[in-house]
């Protein structure tokens, strides 16, 4: 182990990480909008208006949170990358901070994937 490793966490970890964090929010979320009147109880008490004013004020709310959360994981990702560690061009890093493979249809990625395969053990067979 080196000392950088020590340092700084790895690409997969701080992915890891701002999943964790937004799924937080997003729980958050939904435990405020349980505290909500329930739009039949709000019927009853002819408070419907009020009600589903009060949703869309929280969903609005959180909804500027979570684009203020993925644009700082944007930040993070572009600080993070440096020209040592280069990503192969078959891969890209998408706005979320996924990473996405090839392009293409399910069954092709599949033959793809059992073409190399094949070569793999034709080269062991003859190595």
């Amino acid at each position: 182990m080196s000392s950088d490793e020590d340092a700084q966490p790895g690409r997969g970890k701080i992915l890891q990480r701002q999943k964790r964090e937004i799924k937080a929010l997003q729980e958050q979320k939904r435990i405020e909008a349980g505290k909500l009147i329930s739009f039949a109880k709000a019927k009853r008490e002819n408070k419907k208006i009020e009600a589903r004013q009060e949703k869309r004020d929280l969903d609005e709310k959180f909804r500027v949170l979570e684009e203020e959360l993925k644009a700082k994981h944007a930040a993070e990702l572009e600080n993070f990358e440096s020209p040592d560690s280069p990503v192969s061009e078959a891969q890209t890093v998408n706005p979320e901070g996924f990473l996405e493979v090839e392009e293409g249809t399910r069954k092709s990625r599949l033959q793809k994937k059992k073409d190399l395969l094949a070569e793999i053990e034709k080269e062991l067979r003859e190595g």
